[in-house]
């Protein structure tokens, strides 16, 4: 019973992908089809600051196009926002959202099936990148376009990097250790510049990836991640904090703005998103030193690799990123969908929304333009994009993410986690991985039968 009420607190607390309304989110009432305005809502958590201002051009250019005044408006808590929307209150015509929860929204009822729309005008998905798309897809209908590709990885500081004498990115596990170790800097025994944040046990599905290895079994009902490539991640990122000593926790306390320890250059590498990074770096570094986005390295390292998995074979890494949705709360939902499409589906204004927004669009025809890869940042990300994958559209995996793996990583890596009757690293990584299995698989089962 101890150990139920624990799965259900871990639910509670997380956004738990299972099904809670009517998942079928018909396009009725599709009111009038040429209002005087629209709205659009986004999270200003991600689409705020100088992101907010790369939407809010793109919809003054539509609104010049069309005649329709479309008035953008970034929302501190759009989840509460959207559901209190479906409720009655105040309502969105169109909503930017983050892809990963989709799924939920979907189930809940609150997005709109736009099958009917896309029949009627004849848009093709398969000329989208199908992992971007699918995200925002349920039993074969879609809820939404992606809006853009954005990719996890490190931002990485090359003046520092060159001073250190590399002058190339790193592409593997063995140059990424090899260039946070080069760009470490202590005077005396205290460090004044970490080589590399290490606080990233988000980035464990990534590098999973690299190193070969892969976060659920077949049959998405279990995970598989105490396995080999599980062990090679902890032990790299193990040895890199406590061995290496490329990073202490208690470095560097501040992030945001003038103080960000990217900016400020305590962190010589910083893992981020494309998107985060993109504006929010041009604004505070400037030209005051050279930087450069690349995706997670390939793995594993040399040490952990063996015959059948080669250092440096794999490539991976998570794909994030936002898409354009209907509200069903929407009084406009046909003209809601003409935005979509003019956003989304027209190539010329994806185009010029990849300018602005210097992120990746998710349209195959564009993605393929050699001009892309004249973009700094978004050119060594296109390499990687078949590799990369979405978080699984699983029932009870967010709380997995985030209360099981997340935490317990922390604690084996920062917080002196099952040292206790484990006097190696080994066996430290393996009682860590043991316990994640256990409790991931507990919460998936109970999720599974909700």
């Amino acid at each position: 019973m101890k150990k139920l009420y624990s799965i259900m607190v871990i639910l509670a607390l997380s956004i738990v992908l299972v099904a809670c309304g009517n998942g079928n989110g018909g396009t009725t009432g599709d009111g009038d089809e040429n209002p005087d305005k629209l709205v659009v809502w986004a999270d200003s958590t991600y689409w705020g600051g100088e992101n907010g201002k790369l939407v809010a051009e793109m919809v003054k250019r539509y609104t010049e196009e069309s005649g329709i005044e479309v008035v953008y408006e970034a929302q501190p808590d759009l989840d509460n926002k959207l559901r209190g929307a479906s409720l009655g209150g105040e309502s969105p015509d169109l909503i930017i959202w983050d892809r990963w929860q989709t799924v939920t929204y979907i189930q809940d009822g609150l997005l709109v099936n736009l099958d009917k729309y896309i029949a009627e005008d004849g848009i093709d998905t398969s000329e989208y990148q199908q992992e971007a798309l699918n995200e925002m897809v349920l039993d074969d209908s879609v809820y939404g376009f992606p809006l853009d590709i954005d990719a996890w990885g490190y931002w990485v500081n090359k003046t520092v990097l060159n001073e250190a004498g590399i002058t190339e990115l790193p592409k593997t596990w063995d140059e990424l250790r090899a260039a946070a170790i080069a760009t470490t800097k202590y005077e005396g025994s205290t460090m004044v510049r970490a080589g590399m944040n290490m606080d990233t046990s988000g980035a464990f599905y990534s590098y999973l990836q690299t190193a070969g290895g892969k976060l659920l079994n077949d049959d998405n009902k279990t995970v598989a991640f105490n396995s080999d490539a599980g062990k090679a991640v902890l032990k790299y990122w193990y040895k890199l904090i406590h061995e290496d000593k490329v990073y202490d926790r208690s470095f560097a306390s501040t992030q945001g703005g003038a103080d960000d320890p990217f900016v400020t250059q305590r962190f010589a590498i910083q893992a981020n998103s494309l998107l985060n990074g993109s504006q929010f770096y041009k604004t505070y570094i400037g030209d005051n030193f050279e930087y450069e986005f690349i995706p997670f390295p390939q793995g594993p390292s040399s040490e952990y690799a063996t015959v059948d998995n080669p250092a440096g074979s794999n490539h991976g890494g998570l794909m994030g990123g936002f898409g354009l949705a209907v509200p069903q709360s929407s009084k406009y939902k046909k003209a809601a969908w003409n935005l979509i499409k003019w956003w989304i589906t027209d190539t010329e204004n994806q185009v010029l929304w990849s300018e602005i927004s210097g992120l990746i669009p998710a349209k195959l025809e564009i993605i393929n333009d050699p001009r892309m890869r004249d973009i700094p940042n978004v050119r060594n990300v296109i390499d990687s994009l078949p590799y990369i994958k979405a978080r699984p559209k699983v029932a009870g995996y967010t709380a997995v993410e985030t209360s099981v793996i997340m935490n317990k990583i922390s604690s084996l890596l920062f917080e002196g986690g099952y040292v206790r009757g484990n006097d190696t690293v080994d066996k430290r990584v393996q009682a860590a991985l043991n316990d994640m299995e256990k409790t991931a698989n507990d919460i998936l089962a109970f999720a599974a039968g909700m």
